[in-house]
This record gives structure tokens, C-alpha cells and sequence, in this order.
């Protein structure tokens, strides 16, 4: 935590205008290391022939729904969040309490819901029924899982080469990338599940969502002074990642250099291109 402290400490001094998001991330991720401590993470079975489908490329090792998760910390995570957003902007304080006081009248079965794991159907109609903000409340499930989902992909990392799976969705899970790393002197590319966050080689021009290979409708943009991020768009699928060039970069700590780049995401939605997940800090009312 030591070294991530000092990294917002340094994005405060580049971008004050963010100080609050980073604030609010932090307390967050402070939540989340305490839980760690706590967590009890069975043994995960895989199915048979599993690991054979993923070295023979063929299929990921699991299915989102068939993580392990701790209930009872994942609940209590929920909660601890729930207080940090009613501290939060007037408008985050309003939905987290909103959320607060339906899990005290009872009328939204907390464990129920997070034992789906991000079941995307089951939040949604949550958040419809209850006139939630949706972004806000898949959020809050998101980061109250995050440890348990990081104990898991602990287990399987040694049964993965990342160098081998060479498709555009995660080797371990099968969900979309959300960010892209360039790593070494010849910038080896590497994308980052948006589920389990596990790190896999692929190739730099090819498009991770619709395998388009042509470089005249694959190109880039970032800022003046921001080379090192740059966003990556396709033509064909009208979808852009964010990629970021590690270089000389130490202590880099990816979803948060994430965070503090939204305002490239926003050229790229303003340019009428879509993310391939959904980005809670670019659609809450920060």
C-alpha cells in the first residue's frame, strides 16, 4: 500500500482536479487489503479436461460463475464500501445510502446476489427494480469480490503460460481485456482481463475484440505530454482499449493509471468509439 499511496500522491500533483476520485480509490483499495487477511478460499476444483482445452487453445480454464468466492467477507467488503461512498459526492453519498437502506428493510439479499459472482442480469434488474444507479451499484459488487476473484487466479496462474493463449478474451475466465500493457525494450504487448485481471501476451496490431488486422483502420491518439498512454481504436468494431507503455516506469499500478487517464477515454467516446466494459469512473457523476 506504501507504494501505491506515493503514486497518487504523485497523479495529485499532475491532475488536482482528480484528487477526490483518487481519494475515494484509495480508501477503497485500503478496504480491500484488509479483507485479504481474512479470506478463506476453498481449493479450486477444475473441470476434467480443462487445462487440456486451454493448451490445446481451445477454451479458457473457467467460467466466471464457477469462482470461489468468500460470502461473508465479500459481504462485509459491500458494506464497508457502501459507508465510503456515503462520504463520497452528494451524488455517490445519495446512492449508497439508497443502497444501505434497502439491505436494512431487507429488500435486496446482499449474499444472494453476490454469490452470482458480476452476474450483469441479475444487477441490472436490481437496479431497475429499485431505481439504482447501475453503474454505481455493479461497482460496489465489483470491488466486493475483487479480493476473492484475485485468491482464485492465484491458485491457476502456474497451470497458464501467458506466452501461449494468443486470443483477444482471458485464457483463465473468457471475459474481454480492459487495458493493454507494453512491457519491455521492444514493447511487448500484454492485455489485462476486466474480470480477473490475469496478464496474457497478444499481438500489437490486431484488434482484441474483432481480430481486425488491416493498420489502415487501426490507429492511435493520446495527449500532449502523454505518449505513454495511448488509446488504441479499431475501425472495423468501432471498440478502443487503453494502452499504456510501462518503459522506465516503476511501481506502475495499472487500473489506477487507468483512472487517471479517463479524460483520453472521453475523447475516444466523443470520438464515437466504445469501450469494450463498462467504465465506472467515466459514467459516474464525479
Amino acid at each position: 500500500m506504501k507504494k501505491l499511496t506515493k503514486r497518487i500522491q504523485q497523479l495529485k500533483k499532475d491532475r488536482p482536479g482528480y484528487e477526490e476520485l483518487f481519494d475515494f480509490y484509495l480508501r477503497i483499495k485500503r478496504e480491500q487489503e484488509k479483507i485479504k487477511e481474512s479470506l478463506k478460499i476453498d481449493l479450486i476444483q477444475l473441470k476434467k479436461n480443462r487445462e487440456d482445452l486451454l493448451q490445446e487453445r481451445e477454451s479458457p480454464l473457467l467460467q466466471r460463475d464457477e469462482f470461489l468466492l468468500d460470502l461473508e467477507s465479500s459481504v462485509f467488503l459491500f458494506q464497508s464500501i457502501c459507508h465510503l461512498g456515503k462520504e463520497s459526492n452528494p451524488y455517490m453519498a445519495h446512492q449508497a445510502a439508497k443502497i444501505e437502506q434497502l439491505l436494512d428493510n431487507k429488500k435486496i439479499d446482499l449474499k444472494k446476489i453476490l454469490g452470482k459472482g458480476f452476474n450483469e442480469d441479475t444487477i441490472n434488474k436490481t437496479s431497475d427494480r429499485f431505481e439504482l444507479d447501475k453503474n454505481i451499484f455493479s461497482y460496489f459488487i465489483r470491488a466486493s469480490i475483487a479480493p476473492s476473484i484475485q485468491a482464485c487466479l492465484n491458485q491457476l496462474c502456474e497451470k497458464i503460460d501467458p506466452e501461449i493463449w494468443r486470443k483477444g478474451y482471458c485464457p483463465v475466465c473468457g471475459s474481454v481485456p480492459y487495458l493493454s500493457l507494453l512491457k519491455g525494450d521492444h514493447g511487448k504487448r500484454y492485455l489485462i482481463c476486466s474480470y480477473c485481471e490475469y496478464q496474457w501476451g497478444f499481438d500489437r496490431m490486431i484488434c482484441p475484440f474483432c481480430n481486425n488486422q488491416n493498420p489502415e483502420s487501426l490507429h492511435y491518439f493520446y495527449g500532449e505530454g502523454e505518449e505513454a498512454f495511448r488509446i488504441n481504436l479499431c475501425d472495423q468494431c468501432r471498440q478502443y482499449i487503453k494502452s499504456i507503455d510501462m518503459g522506465n516506469m516503476d511501481g506502475l499500478f495499472p487500473a489506477l493509471e487507468d483512472l487517471a487517464t479517463i479524460h483520453l477515454d472521453l475523447i475516444a467516446i466523443q470520438k464515437g468509439y466504445q469501450r469494450s466494459t463498462p467504465n465506472f469512473w467515466t459514467q459516474n457523476n464525479y
